[in-house]
């Protein structure tokens, strides 16, 4: 405010605003959004079923029937009359060479090896986003003004400025309660002594393993045509409470819980239908094979196969008997 003196000046007095109260400003509190990132992994893509080149009875499929067909059509040609597959091999002899294509359709003989193609399938991952959310400041915070008067003798003394003193805050500290301490006595402890893992021994663990078997490959023949034979092959051998288990590799099981004689020898009869109906009592003709294997300690062995195709039938019928060496690549597992 002004005071007026006598001599019309005004007096200086100094006026205070009101004490400043400090603002208080919030920070943004940050949330997360998950969000997705599309990723690719491979997975296999098997290539497409090669086309027949030799389907003689026009079935549709590679098996044993396409030998007899070649055959029927070779001594008739008017046999088949609409399927032109045959026409290779109608009206006239037949030789060894006729016989791959056919060979190829069954076995995938000439079939270079499959490799897996890669595509791309998505896999989702979860990725978290920062959002920031605001927290709101105060409309009015609190100013501070000052008003001064002046007088003509008086010196202007300058106000005061407020400055943050802290202030000691006062945190209780517990005091620490005696509690007993237990203290452990270690007392020996008898060491446990170590049992060895036990070895499978045995012979027919030793005889078990990989065998490669070069057969002979002894021609069945179907009404005085070539129509198949055994091809080398390996075999899985386990062993199984002594006894053997004989199973082709990535094959048909053969035999289960075989007992081997003096000779470290076992025999098995394995059965299978072929697919082909004799025409004349309507009964599938069947493979019958039975084998006799001998294993060496050595490595080294033999086998025997007295096979059959179409005996339980009333059709063409093939009996005969192959051999082969065996040689062990892969030893007890």
């Amino acid at each position: 405010m002004l005071l007026f003196l006598p001599s019309g000046r005004a007096a200086a007095t100094t006026v205070h605003a009101p004490t400043p109260t400090a603002t208080v400003t919030r920070s943004a509190t940050a949330t997360a959004t998950p969000s997705t990132t599309v990723t690719a992994t491979p997975t296999p893509t098997r290539r497409p079923t090669p086309v027949l080149v030799a389907d003689a009875n026009c079935d549709g499929a590679g098996s044993a029937a396409d030998f007899t067909a070649a055959t029927i059509v070779a001594a008739d040609e008017t046999q088949f009359p609409s399927c032109t597959a045959a026409n290779q091999f109608r009206g006239r002899t037949l030789s060894d060479l006729d016989f791959i294509p056919i060979l190829h359709d069954i076995f995938a003989t000439f079939d270079a090896p499959w490799t897996p193609t890669p595509t791309a399938s998505a896999t989702v991952t979860s990725t978290r986003t920062r959002t920031m959310t605001p927290t709101p400041t105060p409309l009015f915070p609190p100013t501070r003004t000052a008003t001064v008067t002046r007088s003509p003798t008086a010196t202007p003394t300058p106000s005061p400025t407020d400055s943050a003193t802290p202030t000691p805050t006062f945190t209780p500290t517990r005091l620490p309660t005696n509690t007993a301490t237990r203290t452990r006595t270690p007392s020996s402890t008898a060491t446990r002594t170590a049992i060895p893992t036990p070895t499978p021994t045995g012979l027919a663990y030793q005889l078990s393993g990989t065998w490669f078997a070069n057969w002979t490959g002894q021609i069945c023949y179907l009404n005085h045509q070539p129509f198949t034979h055994l091809m080398p092959t390996s075999y899985q051998v386990t062993a199984v409470d002594g006894k053997l288990d004989i199973q082709i590799v990535n094959g048909v099981r053969l035999g289960r819980g075989l007992a081997l004689d003096a000779t470290n020898t076992v025999e098995t009869l394995y059965q299978a239908d072929s697919g082909n109906i004799c025409t004349l009592d309507g009964i599938d003709e069947e493979y019958s094979f039975d084998y006799t294997f001998t294993f060496k300690t050595t490595g080294t062995g033999s086998a025997a196969a007295k096979w059959s195709y179409g005996a339980n039938a009333h059709c063409a019928v093939c009996q005969l008997s192959d051999s082969a060496t065996l040689q062990r690549t892969a030893g007890p597992p």
